[in-house]
C-alpha cells in the first residue's frame, strides 16, 4: 500500500521520465479513480502541456505543468505510475495514460481503483481542502517532538491512529507507524496522553528512520529486482505478526486498531509505560 515512501519514490520517477517532455495526447476510461473530477478535462487538458515540476504532499502527487494546469494524483491502495517505451502493451490495469511527445507512454495503473486523478489550476491547488488539512509532511518538513508531543498530551485515542491522522503528520499510514512504534518501543494502544518526552523523541526518531530505511530499500530494489519479485519483507514487524521479534525473538502477536491489523512484541513494546525502554532502535 503506498504510503510516504513509495509516493516520494512515485515523484522522483516522474520527474525524471517527464522532464523536458510535453503530453502529446491524455486517455482515460470512465472509472472511479476520476470521482469527484472530470475525465474530459483530464483528456482535454493536458494535450500541448509542457512539463514542469513534481511536488509531494504526505501521500498526494501534484504534476504541475505551463498554462497553470495541475494534476492531482493520490495512489489510494494499489496506484502506481509505470513508464513503458513506445509500442510497448500497456500495463494491466491501466487506468489513466499520458502519451509523451518521444513516444512514452506513462500509465495510472490500479487494481483496485482507490486512487484519484484531477485537474487543478496550479495556481489555486493548494487551497483544496484535501491538501490544507494536512499536517507537517513526515519527510520534507521532518518531526518536531515539540508539536507531535502536544497532539499526543491531550488525547486518550491510541497512539498509533495519532500518527495516522493526516492532520498531524501527512505521509504516514498504517506500515509506518506500526514500524516507527515498533523502533521506539512504545505499545501502538498506549493512549496519546500516556506518553512521556522521551517516548515521543523515540516516536519521531523511529518514523524518520523507518521512512530512510524504506526508501533506501525502494531504491535497491528498483536497482536489483522488479517489487513483484521480493523475496521478503523490508520490514521489521509490519506484516510479521506471529514471527520472533528481530530484536529479542518473542514471537510477535497482533491486534486491531482503527479497523488496521497491527504488529508488535509484547516484550519490546509493553503496554504499560516502562522509561528504559523508550528509545528508538
Amino acid at each position: 500500500m503506498p504510503e510516504l515512501p513509495e509516493v516520494e519514490h512515485a515523484s522522483m520517477l516522474l520527474r525524471r521520465w517527464l522532464a523536458g517532455r510535453t503530453i502529446a495526447r491524455a486517455e482515460a476510461e470512465s472509472t472511479r479513480v476520476f470521482r469527484g473530477s472530470d475525465r474530459q478535462m483530464f483528456e482535454m487538458g493536458l494535450p500541448g502541456r509542457r512539463f514542469e515540476r513534481v511536488d509531494r504532499r504526505g501521500k498526494y502527487l501534484v504534476l504541475t505543468f505551463d498554462g497553470d494546469v495541475a494534476l492531482l494524483s493520490h495512489l489510494g491502495m494499489t496506484g502506481k505510475w509505470i513508464r513503458q517505451p513506445p509500442g510497448d502493451p500497456a500495463p494491466d490495469h491501466s487506468r489513466a495514460r499520458l502519451r509523451l511527445d518521444d513516444g512514452v507512454v506513462i500509465h495510472y495503473s490500479d487494481v483496485r481503483l482507490f486512487g484519484r486523478l484531477a485537474i487543478h489550476s496550479a495556481s489555486g491547488i493548494a487551497t483544496l481542502p484535501e491538501l490544507e488539512e494536512l499536517g507537517p509532511d513526515a519527510l520534507s518538513d521532518g518531526v518536531d517532538v515539540d508539536r507531535l508531543a502536544a497532539k499526543l498530551s491531550g488525547t486518550p485515542r491510541a497512539v498509533k491512529l495519532v500518527l495516522m491522522d493526516q492532520s498531524v503528520l501527512a505521509g504516514i499510514g498504517n506500515i509506518q507507524a506500526t514500524e516507527a512504534l515498533f523502533r521506539a518501543r512504545v505499545h501502538p494502544a498506549r493512549p496519546g496522553r500516556s506518553l512521556d518526552r522521551s517516548e515521543v523523541r523515540a516516536i519521531a526518531r523511529g518514523i524518520e528512520a523507518s521512512i530512510a530505511h524504506t526508501i533506501q530499500q525502494i531504491r535497491r530494489e528498483e536497482e536489483m529486482r522488479l517489487p513483484e519479485e521480493r523475496e521478503k519483507s523490508p520490514f521489521l514487524v509490519y506484516d510479521r505478526a506471529g514471527e520472533p521479534c528481530p530484536r529479542c525473538r518473542t514471537r510477535t502477536g497482533r491486534i486491531l486498531l482503527g479497523g488496521r491489523t497491527t504488529a508488535f512484541c509484547p516484550r519490546c513494546q509493553p503496554r504499560a509505560h516502562r522509561e528504559a525502554h523508550a528509545r528508538a532502535a
